[in-house]
């Protein structure tokens, strides 16, 4: 016989709508998929931990990749899509400055997530996919005509527009590698300090002019 507890949680995991569904997944995802890896993850630990039946996620998600996706995308992307709305009149230094500081706090609130990422996209194709099928290509297609712009505007040398990206992204990462590694130790307080100071480092650089 099922205890009031069971025949409560029941009564509300039936109230819910299929979008809250679809969110308990993606959190009950993510939880699993950072404590155990993608291989390690199966759609039944998920399913428990979201508290639906293993064929929900499939009513959502049609495999385990595409969860991964949807773990993923709103939290790598949402941020520059968001930017690239709210910016329109922005020059694109500005543009830069919000990219990265909107990248710097990512990074400081999904410590674990980042981790994960790019540990398991070193050995495993399907999260290597999911990273540049789902979300790089389109916020590589959101980016670019910022620089494109600043280049037309004679703010930006015209450097191979990629190689400027994976610059860009390794002080993004670098920033979070050594948070992690030696907290405490950030020679800024704020990551308005550090966008300020990464920022002068990527336009300028050392040499005095």
């Amino acid at each position: 016989m099922k205890s009031k507890q069971e025949n409560k949680q029941r009564e509300t995991r039936s109230k819910k709508t299929a979008e809250e569904r679809r969110q308990d997944i993606l959190e009950a995802a993510l939880m699993v998929f950072t404590q155990k890896g993608f291989n390690g993850s199966t759609t039944a630990e998920i399913a428990r931990a979201a508290g639906v039946a293993e064929g929900t996620i499939f009513r959502h998600f049609a495999t385990k990749k595409e969860l991964l996706v949807g773990v993923l995308k709103p939290k790598v992307l949402d941020g520059i899509i968001y930017l690239d709305k709210e910016h329109k009149e922005a020059t694109p230094v500005e543009f830069f400055r919000c990219f990265l500081k909107n990248r710097l706090e990512l990074i400081n609130e999904n410590d674990g997530l980042f981790r994960f990422m790019f540990a398991e996209a070193q050995y495993h194709s399907e999260v290597r996919e999911a990273l540049f099928q789902g979300i790089l290509e389109q916020g590589i297609t959101i980016v670019k005509p910022w620089f494109e712009k600043g280049v037309e505007q004679g703010d930006f040398r015209p450097l191979p527009f990629l190689s400027l990206m994976r610059s860009f992204m390794a002080m993004v990462l670098f920033y979070g590698i050594f948070n992690h590694v030696f907290p405490g130790l950030s020679p800024e307080k704020t990551i308005d300090e550090a966008a300020d100071n990464m920022l002068e480092l990527f336009f300028n650089g050392l040499l005095i002019k």
